[in-house]
């Protein structure tokens, strides 16, 4: 038998085990498609500790999904789908993006994780994933998953904003779709 208390203890929570938020995109993302947007996560379906921290955020201790605040692609700015983590930590950050619609077959639609905390200095996370359009009679494909670590840096006291961006996109009609599936993000202290 394991001694009770063995294992990483988190010196911000003193727990051991990890703070997550799994989240989810629950309706189509038909605007807000362009270079510089993000995705509109707007439903946590799972998070440890279960913590609700500000009014329309949910998450865990160390990180909240901003589920309410009307959209804005403004770097500091509060908008649904952005993520506030805390500083001082190590977060595994992934992106399932599900289900894309183009309107043609030149489709195509870059992703990646950014750090948008301080307004005109957006930072990029990690590396892009393109993701074509396959070329049948719907012109419809979605591929590949996003994920990346990411230590913003600062103490527990700091927050930070973090998005799945757009940073390239041509022909893109939609994201998700009901039966074909909606994009999950999943951030957890590492």
């Amino acid at each position: 038998m394991a001694f009770p208390r063995s294992g990483t203890v988190d010196t911000q929570t003193f727990s051991g085990t990890k703070d997550l938020v799994f989240v989810r995109s629950s309706v189509l993302q038909n605007a807000n498609l362009g270079v510089g947007d993000h995705l509109k996560f707007d439903t946590v379906d799972f998070s440890r500790p279960s913590v609700a921290q500000l009014t329309g955020a949910l998450g865990g201790a160390a990180m909240s999904l901003d589920t309410s605040t009307a959209y804005v692609n403004t770097v500091g700015a509060a908008s649904i789908g952005r993520f506030s983590i805390r500083g001082g930590k190590v977060y595994k950050l992934e992106c399932s993006p599900g289900y894309f619609l183009f309107s043609g077959a030149t489709g195509v639609v870059t992703l990646q994780w950014f750090d948008v905390t301080t307004l005109g200095s957006p930072v990029a996370v990690g590396q892009p994933l393109n993701i074509y359009t396959a070329t049948d009679a719907g012109n419809e494909n979605a591929q590949g998953d996003l994920w990346t670590f990411y230590a913003p840096g600062g103490g527990q006291n700091d927050n930070f904003l973090v998005e799945v961006q757009i940073t390239a996109v041509t022909a893109l009609t939609s994201i998700g779709a009901a039966g074909k599936g909606f994009p999950t993000a999943l951030v957890e202290t590492y």
